[in-house]
């Protein structure tokens, strides 16, 4: 009997036991199940975030290829660039000497035309004129119809065109206000004579009355019969320092003259008149 209560006893306990057991591994089938799960999910999640940080990559990479290529267009063009700048510090340097060089000829010229004027004659630069300073002038002034305006009337005195009262030609000669007009269409610059009104006045009336002449301007003065006129080829410090070019009278005829010479109580400044040529307007 006890021995039946033994087996019975162990029996039960076995039951008990292999209930217990396979609960356990229910419960840990159930356990990993679950976790299993979570952790596919989880690696789903990751592939999902691996694919698109590959793909950010990817486009990364594309822009990073654009942008070198950019940078190579860049590159190259500064590389143009700095090649144009070099071909044009050669061409400006070119473009610089060649300026001298015509600068140096122009007053080459200018010194001919004085040094062959027959002076047993007539001379045409006034004895106290300052002739370097005249060229220095005369060649800082940019091209264009007012520095062109000052050598026709410079070449106009070498011709030693003699003074003609109303006249107005290279062979009948010239008057001081009928001389500025002819240098003045010489650039192409009109000036018309008005019914009744003497030329000077004319040409006094045309332009602006002004205190600071500058080469190219006019010049007037009151004379005995009426008003004579100078084209400035240079400008001083004073009236006095002004050159002019024109003609004065018959025992002046056209030249280059200090108009120090003229500013007389005879022959009293009326004032200067600003020139405005075609190409300034």
């Amino acid at each position: 009997m006890e021995n039946m209560d033994r087996i019975k006893k162990a029996s039960i306990r076995a039951a008990f036991l292999t209930i217990a057991g396979f609960l356990i591994v229910v419960a840990s089938l159930f356990y990993s199940y679950t976790n299993l799960a979570k952790l596919e999910k989880t690696i789903e999640d990751k592939k999902i975030t691996l694919n698109r940080q590959k793909e950010e990559i990817k486009e990364l990479n594309n822009k990073a290829e654009k942008f070198k290529t950019q940078i190579k267009t860049y590159v190259n063009e500064v590389e143009k660039y700095k090649k144009n700048a070099e071909k044009f510090k050669f061409q400006a340097n070119e473009i610089k000497d060649k300026i001298h060089e015509l600068d140096s000829t122009q007053q080459s010229l200018l010194d001919f035309l004085v040094s062959v004027t027959d002076k047993t004659n007539v001379s045409i630069l006034g004895t106290d004129v300052d002739w370097e300073e005249v060229k220095r002038q005369l060649n800082n002034l940019p091209a264009g119809k007012r520095k062109n305006a000052i050598l026709n009337a410079i070449l106009l005195a070498w011709k030693d065109i003699p003074f003609s009262m109303g006249k107005e030609g290279l062979r009948s000669g010239f008057d001081s206000p009928r001389f500025l007009r002819y240098v003045l269409k010489t650039v192409g610059l009109e000036v018309r004579t008005k019914r009744g009104e003497p030329l000077s006045f004319t040409l006094m009336n045309r332009f602006k009355k002004i205190d600071d002449p500058k080469p190219g301007d006019l010049v007037f003065f009151k004379g005995q019969v009426g008003n004579f006129g100078f084209i400035l080829c240079s400008v001083g410090e004073s009236d006095s320092k002004h050159v002019g070019i024109g003609t004065l009278q018959k025992i002046a005829p056209l030249q280059i003259i200090s108009m120090g010479n003229i500013n007389t109580p005879y022959f009293p400044l009326r004032g200067y008149y600003r020139v405005v040529y075609p190409d300034e307007q």
